[in-house]
Formats: structure tokens, C-alpha cells, sequence
């Protein structure tokens, strides 16, 4: 008897709320939706990336992931990354059949929407944790944050002196969580790759992850391509 009740109170509760739904327009029904129901949004968006990063991390285990690059922030709408992936791939020669290079173009990292932003936030962080991130592309207030937390390295440790002097006037020098300037960016605006694939609409950085596992000569590739006319 209490599980009908239970399933009656279901139906009806279920009953009232399309009747609700019914009298809104498309947009204020999704309006409703999200007003009552976005802290159960989050949570599913924070399985559903959960999910996907444990596919990845087993993904990750059968290959050998060569660079992993994330443009977080970016003009996904009209970047085409598998073109762009498939161009740098060319630039290097192309890889081995077990081996492989990612670009990934769809984290989002954006303040307007507190919650989903925190769900995606929290799936950046957990990216970077696992060291599955090498380079990373922003927007200036996300790099500048993220530099902040010390999660770039310094670059000159990571590019050689020719190439320090080469782009010298294109180095970001950003404070640290210990108040510390280092080198940490590479102002990528006008690199030319960006531009041909309209990658970003706006002032761009670039920087390697502290904890990065990749062969150093592969970073400083793909940072060398993404000058290519």
C-alpha cells in the first residue's frame, strides 16, 4: 500500500509539473527547468565528465599519447580541430600507428554561470592532476589565474635560448602563488595557425603545464608550428 501511494504521489507530482511546463513558451520552460533543477545539471555534468576522464585516463594507458593540448576558452564553433590536428601531425611527419597527439576544444571555463562553471573547473583540475595536459592556450583572465596557482612552467626551462630570443618580445611574465615573476606565456594573438583556423577572437596565451610528461622536442614543435604561415 505505501509503495502505491509512493507511486501515485510520483505520477501526480510528475503531472502537475508538465502541466506547468505546458503553459510556457520553449524558452520558459527551459528558464524553468534550470531555475529548479540545475544543481541535479551539475551533478550529472560532473558524472558525465567524470566518466569521460576515466575513459580517457584508460584511453591513455593503451596509447602512447605523444602531446595533449588544450585550448580552453576557444572559438570552437568555427575551429575545426581535427583539420588543424591532422595539419600539425603532417608538420612533424606523422606518428606511428600506437601512438597519438589530442587537441581538445571544448573546455569551457566561465565565471557568468558560477555552477557550470564549477563542474567544468573541476574537471580542468582534475585533467591537470592526472597529468594529461601539456600545452594550454586561454584567454588572458583564465591564464593569468591559473598562473597564478603556479600550474605553468617556466619557459626557460623549457625552450632554448634561440628560441627565447626569438620570441622575446612575445614573453608573458606573470606572478606566481609565491608573489614570484616568471616567464610562464607566450603571446600567441598573431601566431598564424591561430588565425587560419580562427581559433580565438581575442588576446590569447599559451604555456606549458608544470607537471607535463611530454618530450620536451614535441612542446617546443607544436609551439614552432603555431608560428607557421
Amino acid at each position: 500500500m505505501d509503495d502505491r501511494k509512493l507511486k501515485d504521489r510520483a505520477r501526480n507530482k510528475i503531472r502537475e509539473e508538465w502541466g506547468k511546463l505546458k503553459l510556457l513558451s520553449w524558452k520558459g520552460r527551459f528558464a524553468y527547468v534550470w531555475d529548479y533543477y540545475k544543481w541535479l545539471m551539475v551533478a550529472i555534468i560532473a558524472i558525465i565528465a567524470g566518466i569521460n576522464l576515466g575513459i580517457t585516463i584508460y584511453h591513455n594507458l593503451q596509447m602512447d599519447t605523444l602531446l595533449s593540448v588544450y585550448m580552453v576558452n576557444c572559438n570552437s564553433y568555427y575551429l575545426d580541430s581535427e583539420t588543424m590536428l591532422a595539419d600539425y601531425t603532417e608538420y612533424i611527419g606523422g606518428i606511428g600507428e600506437k601512438e597519438e597527439i589530442t587537441l581538445d576544444t571544448s573546455t569551457i571555463l566561465n565565471d557568468d554561470d558560477a555552477s557550470t562553471g564549477y563542474a567544468y573547473q573541476m574537471k580542468f583540475t582534475a585533467v591537470i592532476s592526472a597529468k594529461l595536459a601539456d600545452v594550454v592556450l586561454m584567454d588572458v583572465e583564465k591564464f593569468e589565474e591559473y598562473a597564478g596557482w603556479s600550474y605553468f612552467s617556466d619557459l626557460r626551462e623549457v625552450l632554448t635560448d634561440e628560441e627565447l630570443e626569438k620570441w622575446s618580445d612575445l614573453i608573458v611574465w606573470l606572478e606566481d602563488e609565491e608573489g614570484e615573476s616568471i616567464p610562464c606565456a607566450l603571446d600567441l594573438t598573431n601566431a598564424a595557425k591561430l588565425g587560419e583556423y580562427e581559433a580565438y577572437l581575442d588576446t590569447v596565451y599559451g604555456g606549458v603545464v608544470v607537471n607535463s610528461e611530454a618530450d620536451i622536442e614535441m612542446v617546443r614543435s607544436f609551439l614552432e608550428w603555431l608560428f607557421e604561415e
